[in-house]
């Protein structure tokens, strides 16, 4: 499951322009986020880290609505298949 964040583009062309893009993150692929000295989140992927827009408080509700859904879709199919 994927979800929408705003990315801040921290270097290269794209900075001059646009120092914001719109990203989706599986989030099976994050391993860690953490909130930065600017109120901004770090989310460490497996292999690299990007700096979003959102508060850590908005990423983790984002990842805590999406375990629920994850857990409830599950629910539902273990009952049908019972």
């Amino acid at each position: 499951m994927f979800i929408e964040l705003t990315e801040i583009v921290g270097e290269g062309i794209g900075r001059i322009s646009k120092p914001e893009r719109t990203i989706c993150v599986n989030s099976s692929k994050i391993s860690n986020f953490y909130s930065d000295s600017t109120d901004r989140t770090v989310i460490e992927l497996r292999k690299s880290s990007i700096r979003v827009k959102e508060t850590y408080e908005e990423v983790k509700e984002l990842i805590l609505k999406l375990t629920w859904f994850k857990w409830a879709t599950l629910q539902k199919c273990f009952k049908i298949a019972s």
